[in-house]
């Protein structure tokens, strides 16, 4: 059931590259941040419910075509705290999922990395004051039928915000707020993969209604 933690986290990140930005704003082509996530689970099938607080450590290069996740994962509905660290190599068109530095699993990735842009099917929904910074606020549909409703700040791009609610049978719901986000990369070693985790042979893409899931495909950039 943890593994059902952490794929609302990549579930997200499917989706991302359509919420960052205004129409003509795209975010930095390489950034740094953290996101503090509430995720959560609901399978109307088998009548299952996972809850999830997750610390995100974002670091995105657009130049290198790499994004790297390293989470710390608290599954509340089971008490259990857990490390994850996932790495998206898209010229390699790999994704690893290291837990607990000690154990990895890849997957292959379809298609390119995502640019950050707005895409041209969000809605504009107005700009704010949000105790100071100003913020532009976006709704987009995410491809899997969900919707996605993000902020980011104005004139800067940067991501501020986020939520995404998917439709049943598996329900999913995720709140994410972004601080301390800056330019550039000031740690690439953030993207190497460990030596153990090109041992491991690639699997395929599988599916599940566990929260796992969730965390490593959350973030809706992708």
């Amino acid at each position: 059931m943890f593994r059902q933690i952490i794929c609302l986290i990549i579930s997200v990140l499917s989706v991302l590259h359509q919420v960052f930005s205004r129409q003509s704003c795209c975010i930095p082509k390489q950034w740094t941040g953290v996101a503090t996530q509430k995720l959560g689970r609901y399978d109307h099938d088998v009548d299952v419910a996972s809850l999830a607080d997750v610390i995100t450590h974002v670091a995105y290069s657009y130049d290198d075509r790499k994004i790297s996740l390293q989470q710390e994962v608290y599954n509340i509905t089971i008490g259990f705290k857990e490390q994850v660290h996932v790495i998206y190599e898209f010229k390699e068109g790999i994704q690893y999922i290291i837990t607990n530095g000690d154990y990895c699993i890849s997957y292959p990735l379809g298609g390119d990395m995502w640019s950050g842009c707005v895409p041209d099917n969000a809605t504009h929904l107005g700009t704010y004051n949000i105790s100071g910074p100003v913020v532009d606020i976006y709704r987009v549909a995410s491809l899997g039928g969900g919707i996605i409703r993000y902020s980011v700040s104005n004139p800067f791009c940067y991501p501020t915000t986020e939520s995404l609610l998917t439709p049943g049978p598996v329900y999913d719901l995720k709140v994410s707020v972004y601080e301390n986000v800056t330019e550039g990369i000031s740690d690439p070693s953030v993207f190497k993969v460990p030596v153990f985790c090109h041992h491991s042979q690639i699997k395929k893409k599988y599916i599940s209604s566990t929260i796992a899931e969730l965390i490593h495909s959350a973030f809706s950039w992708r």
